[in-house]
C-alpha cells in the first residue's frame, strides 16, 4: 500500500519533460535520426509530453506547489504548440522562410524559463542546472545556434530523468539514495 511520501504527481511531468525533449533535440534540431520518426515525435509531443504535464501540473497544483504547477503547464504547453506546428507543417516553412518568428518564440521561453531558473535557486542544484541549461538551449535557439541547442536539450532531457528518479527512487527507499542538492534555507 503507498502512503503520501510515495504519491508525486511530480514524477510524471518529469518523464513527460525528459522523453519529448531529448527526442526534439536529437530528432527534430540536431538531425541525428532520420525524420521519418516525425509521428512517433508528435505522438510523444502530444500524447506523453503534455499530456503527463497537464495531468502532473493539475495534481501538483492541488497540493498546493503553484511553482512547479506553473512549470508543469508551461512547458506542456510548449510541448503541445511544437507538435501542432508541427504537424500542420507551419513549424517547418517558418524554420526556412520566416525563422525570425521563431525566434521569437524561443526567447520568450527563455524569460520563462530564467523566472524558474530564479526560483529554483531556493530549491535544489537539479532544478537549478534543468532551468539553467534550459534557458540558455532557447537563447540559443533564438540566436540560430541549432545544434549547440539541441545538444543542451538532450542534456536537460537526462537530468529531467535523474530528478524523475529521485523522485521514484528516494521516497521508496525511505532516504536519499539519489542526490539533488537541496538549496532551501535551513529552518532555525
Amino acid at each position: 500500500m503507498e502512503d503520501d511520501k510515495t504519491k508525486d504527481p511530480i514524477t510524471i511531468g518529469l518523464f513527460g519533460f525528459a522523453v519529448p525533449l531529448f527526442i526534439i533535440g536529437a530528432l527534430f534540431f540536431h538531425g541525428l535520426f532520420p525524420m521519418v520518426g516525425l509521428g512517433t515525435l508528435l505522438a510523444l509531443c502530444f500524447g506523453f509530453g503534455a499530456a503527463a504535464m497537464y495531468v502532473s501540473g493539475a495534481m501538483t497544483y492541488q497540493m498546493p506547489n503553484s511553482y512547479i504547477a506553473t512549470v508543469m503547464f508551461t512547458n506542456g504547453s510548449f510541448f503541445l504548440s511544437f507538435a501542432i506546428a508541427a504537424l500542420s507543417g507551419g513549424l517547418a516553412v517558418t524554420m526556412k522562410s520566416a525563422p525570425e518568428l521563431l525566434a521569437v518564440w524561443f526567447w520568450l521561453m527563455a524569460l520563462i524559463t530564467l523566472i524558474f531558473f530564479l526560483a529554483s535557486l531556493r530549491a535544489n542544484i537539479g532544478l537549478v542546472l534543468l532551468f539553467g541549461l534550459l534557458c540558455a538551449a532557447f537563447v540559443l535557439m533564438a540566436v540560430g545556434s541549432a545544434p549547440i541547442a539541441s545538444m543542451l536539450f538532450m542534456v536537460v532531457a537526462v537530468i529531467g530523468f535523474y530528478l524523475a528518479a529521485v523522485h521514484v527512487i528516494n521516497p521508496v527507499m525511505g532516504k536519499a539514495i539519489l542526490p539533488v542538492g537541496s538549496l532551501a534555507p535551513k529552518k532555525a
